[in-house]
Order: structure tokens, then C-alpha cells, then sequence
């Protein structure tokens, strides 16, 4: 199939002229494997960008107690994401923003408190994570338990990714855009951004490198929708 021209793309809704490996056209969700900085420029305007790219730190998921995973692809390098900066929208999102903030220009901050309660300090790991929000007056703080063998998403539930975010976080995150239209998540991994997009009735569009994970995050939009409006 050949590609439609970028200028093209920019206005086309479902999106053509890309190899979907994962196309819900009813509820507007899609997925395409390959590399984001190429899939980019074909893609329509969107509303929200919203992801958890990989942080440049070398990140090792394999400890105790954890299921065991691969090296995350291009965590061995230091991110830039000025590329992402470049994407038309009316609001983004970069978790780990903290690990890459000399290309940041001047924003806003999320903040994911991930403890048990505010006094304890996580079981494993950093009790907290940021993002960067490119609205500057925006700071706000999400307390959602998650950490070693406590899942936010359901109890016991196996992790996909090792860095894998509770679709409760996606969803706030979301919901605290204040946008209406499509999402996009250039690094969607197991699909989380995605998964909590499709729970609140949203486009959205997921670009992820690895195929094991393309796969991943299609068996989760099969699941049934939960209820997070």
C-alpha cells in the first residue's frame, strides 16, 4: 500500500496509508509497529501527546521478586525528545522527564506518588516519578499504590513491561489534559496509554519499536472495557 503524503495524512481519520499491526477502527484505537521518528510525519494531527519513552538510564527490571524482562530498547542511549516536541498538539506529556530536562523548555509538573501511604516509603524503587507537561502552571500529584508485588491495575497481575505504568495513571493523566480528541503514544510498550484511552471512550494511536510488545498491547485492548470515565 503506499503512503499517503505527509500534508495528506495530517487530515485523514482512520488513519491510511500505514501498516497497522492493530486496527480498531470502531473505537478509533490503532497500533503500528516500527520506529516513531519515521511513523510520525505520516500521522493525522492529534490533540494530546502522552508517553513513557525510554529514559537514556539503563534500566535493569530484573531484581528480586520481579519477572524477569529484556533491556528496554534505547535506554542504553540518552534521550533527547525534541523530536516529540516538534508534534502539533494542543498539550504533551513526558514521564521521566526529570532524566532529560536540558531539552525541556520551561513547563509544568506531574508528580506519581506510588507509596502506600504518604509517611512509608515504596517497597522497592523510587516512591515517585514526573512528568513534564507542556502547560507551565500545571502541578499536580497522583497518589496510586504500585510497586513490587502491588499492582494498581488488579492484584497480582503480571507486568508486562518493566516499566509498565497502572492504566489509573494513563487515565489521570488523560482526563487532566483537558483534551477531547486523538492521543498518541510514541513509545506505547505494552499499551497501557492506549488501554486507558480506549476505558475512557478516546482515539488514540501507539507507536512501539519491539514487536513482542505491539503484541501485548493488542491482547490488552481485547479485554473487557473497564469503567474509568
Amino acid at each position: 500500500m503506499s503512503l499517503s503524503t505527509p500534508d495528506e495524512a495530517k487530515h485523514e481519520w482512520p488513519p491510511k496509508g500505514i501498516q497497522w499491526y492493530y486496527a480498531d477502527d470502531q473505537a478509533g484505537i490503532y497500533i503500528a509497529h516500527g520506529d516513531c521518528r519515521d511513523i510520525i510525519p505520516r500521522l493525522p494531527t492529534v490533540d494530546l501527546v502522552l508517553t513513557d519513552p525510554p529514559y537514556g538510564i539503563g534500566y535493569i527490571g530484573n531484581k528480586p521478586g520481579h519477572v524477569e524482562h529484556s533491556p528496554i530498547h534505547g535506554d542504553d542511549i540518552y534521550f533527547d525528545p525534541r523530536f516529540l516536541l516538534e508534534v502539533e498538539s494542543d498539550c504533551t506529556i513526558l514521564w521521566g522527564a526529570n532524566n532529560y530536562t536540558k531539552f525541556l523548555p520551561f513547563g509544568g509538573w506531574l508528580c506519581w506518588d506510588k507509596r502506600v501511604v504518604p509517611e512509608a516509603d515504596a517497597v522497592f524503587g523510587s516512591p515517585f516519578e514526573l512528568a513534564w507537561i507542556s502547560r507551565a502552571s500545571t502541578f499536580k500529584i497522583a497518589r496510586i499504590q504500585h510497586g513490587a508485588f502491588i499492582n494498581a491495575d488488579r492484584a497480582n497481575m503480571r507486568r508486562e513491561h518493566p516499566t509498565q505504568k497502572p492504566v489509573r495513571l494513563m487515565a489521570w493523566c488523560i482526563t487532566l489534559s483537558r483534551t477531547t480528541g486523538t492521543i498518541l503514544d510514541p513509545f506505547c510498550g505494552s499499551g497501557t496509554t492506549l488501554r486507558a484511552a480506549k476505558d475512557l471512550g478516546r482515539k488514540c494511536i501507539g507507536i512501539e519499536v519491539e514487536e513482542r510488545y505491539c503484541e501485548i498491547a493488542s491482547r490488552r485492548l481485547e479485554q473487557e472495557v473497564l469503567n474509568l470515565k
